[in-house]
Formats: C-alpha cells, structure tokens, sequence
C-alpha cells in the first residue's frame, strides 16, 4: 500500500535554527550604512554650511559614532558608489601589473641605450685623483687610510 519514508535525520536541527532565527535580534546598521542612508540629508547640511564635526555630532545623538575623518571617507566613499562608481579595493590580493609595465624591456636590452662600458668610466675617473681604494664592503683597514 504505502511506502514508509524515513524520518528526516535534521528535522530537529531544522526547528531549532528556525527558532533561533525568530528570537534572534536584528542587527543594528553599520555606521557606513547609516552615512550611506542619509548621504542627501548630509549634503544638504554641508550646502547650509554645517561642518563635518557638526554633522559628527548630530549623528553621535542618534548614536552613529565616528571621527571626523572616518565620516569624511564614508561621505566619499557612499558618493562614488551612489553615483555608479565601484568601490576602490584597497586591501587583499595584489592586482597584477598592467601588461605594458610588465613587458618592458631590461634597460640593457632597449634600444637607442647602449651601457657604458667600465673600463670607459674607470679612466676617466682617475683623471688628476688617487685611486679609489680596492677596500670592498663598508669595513676599512689602517692600510687603506
């Protein structure tokens, strides 16, 4: 007649994450967000010649707390993205080099330079001089005094 189906071995697991979900508060808005969310509030203060610590300290009343110049770049950074722009990653991977930079030549290998051989440049450095030291490193002898 009918087939037994098994009971589902996270039914339990289920229920009680779904009752976690329900008591769990919500999280409070990050202060990027809430600068974000009231950026043409913002922009109409500063068009009335409020300054940023004025602006800093009405949001502080709302307990939005943040420096001056952590407001400063989330007003810039809340502009640029609410104009289109992506975000600028400052942080993680290294991008790689653009192609052309990476593709450059060794200077020995580009053309119209040619290296200066050193024989060339020894010569003409012990015109009217005593010879440079044959000391190597940054330790001097007495003999080479």
């Amino acid at each position: 007649m009918g087939e037994a189906v098994e009971p589902d071995p996270f039914s339990e697991l289920r229920a009680f994450l779904r009752e976690e979900i329900k008591l769990a508060p919500s999280r409070k808005p990050s202060a990027y967000e809430a600068v974000k969310a009231v950026l043409p509030e913002i922009k109409e203060l500063k068009a009335k010649c409020k300054t940023d610590a004025e602006i800093r300290e009405l949001l502080a009343r709302m307990e939005v707390k943040l420096s001056i110049a952590t407001l400063r770049q989330y007003i810039q950074i809340a502009t640029r993205e609410l104009a289109g722009h992506k975000p600028v990653r400052r942080r993680g991977k290294v991008q790689a080099k653009s192609p052309a930079k990476a593709l450059r030549a060794p200077a020995e290998h580009r053309p119209g330079q040619q290296p200066r051989s050193t024989a060339a440049r020894d010569q003409g450095s012990t015109q009217g001089r005593a010879p440079a030291s044959p000391a190597l490193g940054h330790r001097m002898s007495n003999k080479d005094l």
